[in-house]
């Protein structure tokens, strides 16, 4: 079984393979990088989002999910690539670059949200909306803190209600990209992280002690992803063409 992906760019540009955070897709993938210079992107729908569901959830981890990656970049003849993605594909590619090294020229790394540990607690709420419905989930105490502190925030996770099957959300939320950080000393491709504020969901603290660990990286603040999305947007992909066409 093959991942589903969409593409963007010349098929003869150097390819980056962007993998979307948890509970999102390749559609979100491609609407927030339409601005990149000299790439050719490639965004797959991991297992159990957008057109990958027919996978058995009971695999879902962070190591099974990087094993797709690798059967897709096998599939499409590519050797080595530019590889990044956002929170859930940031942890992805943190765990090829540390299980498949020869695969990857560079790393982008996204709003991570996952350090060594299992369940971490900023997302929480997010995997209690996989096991919960809406109603329930909004009355949780946890939930009406957020709701009253950063609402917007608040409100991208009950925007996972409109998906097919939340069960993803608990799984992976139990799964860790890596198993100790230190590990992540090993990696010496060139790395960009980028973190933004406001972001209770991919705290800033974790982009920070990956850039820290990473022996050849550089840490780049964004605007706020969603209090000003425009400005948002345009950075990143100004920053990832800087940092993939220098």
């Amino acid at each position: 079984m093959l991942l589903s992906y969409d593409t963007l760019g010349p098929n003869s540009a150097e390819p980056l393979v962007f993998l979307h955070g948890l509970g999102a897709g390749k559609i979100k993938t491609t609407a927030i990088l339409p601005d990149l210079e000299n790439l050719h992107l490639i965004a797959p729908d991991m297992p159990g989002h957008g057109d990958s569901m027919a996978f058995d959830p009971e695999t879902f981890s962070f190591d099974f999910f990087a094993d797709q990656v690798i059967t897709l970049m096998d599939h499409l003849g590519i050797e080595g690539c530019y590889l990044g993605g956002l929170s859930m594909g940031s942890g992805i590619t943190l765990n090829i670059a540390l299980r498949y090294p020869d695969r990857l020229k560079k790393l982008i790394l996204l709003r991570p949200s996952w350090l060594d540990s299992k369940c971490p607690a900023h997302l929480k709420l997010v995997a209690d909306a996989g096991e919960m419905v809406q109603n329930d989930l909004e009355s949780l105490p946890e939930f009406q803190t957020l709701l009253a502190t950063n609402e917007l925030v608040a409100k991208s996770i009950t925007a996972v209600y409109q998906r097919p099957d939340n069960s993803v959300l608990s799984r992976m939320w139990n799964s860790r990209p890596f198993s100790s950080i230190e590990d992540l000393k090993t990696v010496t491709a060139p790395a960009l992280v980028m973190s933004c504020p406001r972001d209770d969901l991919h705290p800033e603290s974790v982009a920070s002690a990956i850039a820290k660990t990473l022996p050849n990286s550089q840490l780049v603040s964004l605007p706020a992803r969603y209090h000003e999305p425009e400005a948002y947007q345009k950075s990143l992909n100004q920053h990832i063409n800087q940092f993939l066409n220098s």
